[in-house]
């Protein structure tokens, strides 16, 4: 049976301590995912800019925060928009906004397939699973 697995994962957070944790606990989960964290959400842009112009494999997935300074999550939701990247890479909202307009919010652009809120759990990594791949 072939089993299905996270094989490149962004976090985008701008608390380096939530993408450490993230990171590892993903690390546990499946020892082979490709896991790059990014605590500036428009290097993380430039990087999928750069994998997607050297016709590289893209993340499967990107979890991404709300609240960060400078480019909230939103925000990096239109850049990708903007430049051609929101039909080619799924995203998953991993905050700790509990506020409902927020997930509304989310639920406008097409590449969001989930909403967790933090902590990550033991049970997270399976609904990113369940996300990513069952839509």
């Amino acid at each position: 049976m072939n089993q299905k697995h996270v094989k490149k994962a962004f976090i985008i957070d701008d608390d380096e301590a939530i993408n450490f944790v993230t990171k590892k606990l993903l690390a546990n989960f499946d020892k082979d995912c490709e896991v790059t964290t990014f605590s500036k959400p428009m290097e993380a842009l430039e990087k999928l800019k750069e994998i997607l112009t050297a016709s590289q494999p893209l993340p499967d997935v990107l979890l991404l925060d709300i609240n960060m300074p400078k480019m909230n999550g939103f925000e990096f939701l239109q850049k990708m928009r903007e430049e051609g990247l929101s039909k080619k890479i799924q995203v998953i909202m991993y905050t700790s906004s509990v506020n409902p307009d927020d997930k509304k919010q989310s639920a406008g652009y097409d590449n969001v397939i989930g909403y967790m809120e933090k902590p990550f759990s033991a049970q997270a990594y399976g609904k990113i699973l369940e996300m990513t791949y069952n839509r």
